[in-house]
């Protein structure tokens, strides 16, 4: 084969040239882009012209062909690299003994009979730190010397664009396979804890029902236990009037007896030391009778059973009074008609807490006691002007300080389905207000 002649323009020169001789006419005929350059430069045969643009064919050939197979995404490296290095003999200039290899990595595509030589034209390209790749043309004989040994430059830009393509080709997969990877992996993590998720949610719901369970179990302990308090209360209520009642009609009158004999004696004796005795006697008696009385008031009030809670409010205010010098204020609205038993009971022990605290605590010269009732509630209010204190501190219930006074009152009223709230603050009195249904909610 004869080789032809040093090319005198590139793939870029020739392109250059067929967009500004495409216009040339030759009376009134349009030239061939061979028949164009050969007009422009006649001094070039033409066969070289010819020769030339076959050559620049078959480069854009290569490239368009490599292209479309790296457009297929379905193809493996191997199959890449061996559907590629088979378009590098065909776009060289001596395709019969034109040699080609692409190695990217460990893998490796070859030409079939292929066999290194001496005339080499290699180009190297580094997809990533640890993957290169390396393309590989061989002619397996001399030929004569072009730009770069038997090779021609445009040659030289052909490998090298080959390269890059291949570059841009295997970065994108490695991308695509790091993203695919990542991928999957977000999707095994995902899954591993949404199972996770799943077995604490499921442990978690059971979690929810046992304590419902022991919630609900709970409430219907507190449910029995505030029906045996209530019975106990009121058991407890029924023994006190009994004590007070045998205090009364038992002791009392016996002690009236003893005073009445008293009487009777003075009336028999002359002897002035025997009427004085019996006189002392008679004094003392007098104290055991009131004493019994303060102690059966305290028992169980007569006056709440028989006279209802209002009576015996304005009776217990009235003695604290009287027993305590306290100026105790007493004042009711809205009627007196009859409570259920458990309602009196529990409102008159509270207010009697209330003011004994008032008395031993406070240090109050004054004392306010309200009752009202109204929409169907009663309101019991607790007034002193006495030094106050922290109601946070004190509402606390603590074994070795105390408060167990003002915790029993909220319970006492919990269990009637009302409310007790108290308002205070160092030296500036106190206010405790108890509220409950007229009737207790069944």
């Amino acid at each position: 084969m004869k080789p032809a002649r040093k090319t005198w323009f590139s793939l870029r020169d020739l392109f250059c040239k067929l967009t500004i001789m495409s216009p040339l006419k030759t009376r009134n005929k349009l030239l061939k882009p061979s028949q164009a350059i050969h007009a422009l430069h006649p001094e070039v045969p033409k066969n070289e012209v010819i020769h030339a643009l076959r050559e620049r064919v078959k480069e854009l050939t290569a490239l368009h062909s490599t292209v479309c197979v790296l457009q297929d995404d379905s193809l493996s490296t191997r199959e890449v690299l061996d559907r590629v290095v088979k378009l590098v003999p065909p776009a060289w200039q001596y395709p019969e003994i034109t040699s080609g290899r692409i190695i990217v990595g460990d893998c490796e595509g070859r030409n079939r009979g292929f066999r290194r030589t001496r005339w080499l034209q290699a180009c190297d390209f580094r997809v990533s730190p640890k993957l290169t790749g390396r393309i590989e043309v061989y002619y397996r004989k001399k030929m004569p010397k072009e730009a770069e040994g038997p090779f021609l430059a445009e040659e030289r830009n052909l490998i090298n664009s080959l390269a890059d393509m291949l570059r841009v080709y295997f970065e994108r997969k490695l991308a695509s396979k790091a993203l695919m990877d990542a991928h999957k992996d977000l999707e095994r993590r995902v899954t591993e804890r949404t199972a996770e998720l799943q077995k604490l949610n499921f442990a978690l719901k059971n979690e929810v029902r046992e304590r419902e369970l022991r919630q609900n179990e709970i409430l219907s302990y507190q449910e029995k236990l505030k029906g045996l308090s209530s019975e106990l209360i009121l058991t407890e209520e029924r023994e006190r009037r009994e004590i007070a009642t045998d205090l009364h009609d038992i002791i009392g009158q016996t002690l009236a007896m003893a005073k009445m004999k008293a009487g009777v004696l003075r009336g028999y004796c002359s002897a002035a030391e025997a009427s004085g005795e019996l006189k002392n006697l008679s004094g003392f008696i007098d104290e055991a009778i009131l004493a019994t009385r303060n102690l059966t008031f305290q028992l169980a009030s007569p006056i709440l059973y028989e006279l209802g809670l209002e009576s015996a409010l304005e009776r217990l205010a009235e003695d604290t009074r009287k027993r305590h010098g306290l100026a105790v204020s007493f004042r009711a609205e809205g009627g007196r008609l009859p409570l259920p038993t458990e309602t009196s009971v529990l409102i008159f022990k509270s207010a009697r807490e209330l003011l004994i605290n008032a008395v031993k605590h406070s240090g109050a010269s004054e004392v306010k006691l309200r009752v009202r009732r109204a929409g169907g509630r009663i309101t019991v209010t607790v007034r002193d002007n006495g030094r106050g204190f922290n109601p946070v501190a004190a509402s606390v219930y603590d074994g070795a300080k105390g408060g167990f006074g003002l915790f029993s009152i909220r319970e006492k009223v919990s269990r009637l389905g009302g409310a007790f709230r108290l308002s205070s603050q160092p030296g500036s009195g106190t206010l405790a207000v108890i509220t409950a249904p007229l009737g207790k909610d069944k």
